[in-house]
């Protein structure tokens, strides 16, 4: 009687990588460096000298004394270990509609731009690994690489990056972005991550898990959004292709206008002209363009024939095609230079939720950085035992979008008299030294009100102490006025 739970077992117990055995998360379930190592050595062709790569397969996984019988499908499981996963994205019809389309092209750049422009902290873990990671970040100037990361990750659905190492295969020395057209995850079944291939040269190029630096946008659960992810532009590919088609058209009617169609009568009953003759004319007819002029003998009569587009109104269909497209890239038209419609309260209700999608890309940024790029930069320098995840650096990202000056005067100023804040944190969330150099002091009061003689008295006593009561005057600057009170020198 043939024993299916241990032939199951013998057969996992090869497939299945070994366990990290290392404190750090494996959010991107990459195989250890040995099992990575074996499986270029043993099932790559072309690293190999052995060519009957499936029969090999076979030998190896096959459920003794039990038939033939796999796990996962033979060869599938095999190619995608081997060349990766097949891509289902048209990756160069997504990245020339970024490259070619003015719009699209805006709505990405500003996704990017406030994702990753503020740039980000370091704070907690270990002080040692806190001041290296910022200056290697900074030497290396990381915020440029960030920003092609993330618009790869929004135009094709995912980027990769190679950890390039030096000679001993120890420090990373710098990080270049790879073209996403030409690399493949190589990945089992069971979503284990054996490495990449970029299929750029003759042989292609292998990279094992810890070499190279993945980012996904929109990932999902099916074995190929799990792995490259969701292009943000996917969705938008049917509208804009019609939206072409609306162009391409809408181009050919107005060379209608400008080029009218006409019908010629060429000759007469009694002169008919020949074949020869006739074939000459249209032949002239076609060179003619838009705003020539026409010459025609007595026995010729041009016969206007009426555009049956004429009477035609298209705009509900561009008005729809546009909507489509703007609800998928979801960016706000005051970004792209739309302020028809636009109001305060609007706009601050658009940008909350704009910052929130913004905020979600951050938090994955965030993440792949302190489990997956942050211990690759300290095993260069550091022993491995000592970089555990409660000693690396966590990411704290500025925040995405400033208020105005103004704005962020008068917040301070609510929090500070609601007791809810201290005077050096406000002076500090406006950028002001924590010591106060100089002799003045403002009480900020709008400008449409009027200013009686003792409304520093009455509205401010309990406020203000003596010495801001002496020798105030009142002044007014921006359309607002102030009340300025002399503060004596201790």
């Amino acid at each position: 009687m043939v024993n299916f739970r241990a032939a199951f077992g013998q057969v996992a117990s090869k497939i299945l990588p070994a366990q990290r055995n290392d404190s750090l998360p494996n959010p991107m379930r990459n195989v250890v460096e040995d099992t990575a190592k074996q499986q270029i050595e043993q099932e790559i062709p072309f690293r190999s000298s052995r060519d009957a790569v499936l029969q090999e397969y076979l030998n190896r996984y096959t459920l003794k004394s039990a038939g033939i019988g796999f796990v996962t499908p033979p060869y599938s499981n095999l190619y995608d270990r081997i060349w990766g996963i097949t891509p289902v994205d048209d990756l160069p019809k997504l990245q020339a509609l970024y490259e070619y389309n003015p719009y699209i092209a805006a709505a990405v750049d500003v996704r990017v731009n406030l994702t990753v422009s503020n740039w980000l902290e370091l704070e907690g873990g270990n002080s040692t690994f806190n001041d290296y990671l910022n200056e290697w970040l900074d030497s290396h100037n990381v915020p440029s690489v960030a920003r092609i990361q993330e618009n790869n990750a929004l135009v094709n659905g995912f980027s990769v990056t190679e950890l390039c190492r030096d000679e001993d295969n120890q420090r990373v020395e710098w990080l270049k972005p790879l073209d996403p057209l030409y690399v493949r995850i190589r990945r089992d079944a069971y979503m284990n991550v054996f490495g990449y291939i970029q299929l750029l040269s003759v042989p292609p190029a292998i990279f094992e898990p810890q070499d190279i630096l993945r980012t996904l946008h929109n990932q999902g659960s099916g074995r190929y959004n799990s792995a490259y992810g969701v292009s943000l532009l996917r969705s938008t590919l049917l509208i804009q292709a019609l939206t072409d088609d609306f162009q391409h058209d809408m181009a050919t009617i107005m060379k209608i206008y400008t080029k009218p169609i006409l019908a010629y009568q060429c000759g007469t009953e009694k002169a008919e002209w020949s074949d020869a003759k006739l074939q000459a004319f249209i032949d002239g007819m076609a060179e003619r363009q838009q705003g020539t002029d026409l010459a025609f003998k007595h026995d010729v009569t041009p016969i206007p024939i009426d555009s049956m587009t004429r009477g035609l109104r298209v705009e509900w269909w561009l008005n729809y095609l546009l909507t489509q497209r703007n609800a998928q890239l979801g960016v706000p038209k005051l970004f792209l230079g739309e302020i028809e419609n636009a109001n305060r309260s609007t706009a601050d209700i658009v940008m909350q939720e704009f910052v929130t999608r913004l905020r979600m890309r951050q938090e994955h940024i965030k993440y792949t950085y302190e489990t997956e790029l942050f211990p690759a930069i300290l095993q260069g320098d550091f022993p491995g035992s000592l970089i555990t995840s409660d000693k690396i650096p966590k990411i704290k990202w500025r925040p995405i979008w400033e208020p105005a000056a103004d704005v962020l005067v008068d917040q301070q100023i609510a929090l500070f008299q609601a007791g809810l804040t201290g005077d050096l944190e406000a002076r500090a969330k406006l950028g002001l030294p924590e010591e106060v150099w100089g002799n003045l002091a403002t009480m900020r009061q709008s400008y449409n009100q009027a200013m009686p003689d003792d409304a520093v008295s009455k509205s401010g006593a309990s406020q203000l102490s003596q010495q801001l009561k002496a020798s105030q005057r009142q002044i007014s600057m921006n359309g607002k006025s102030y009340v300025i009170s002399e503060i004596p020198r201790q």
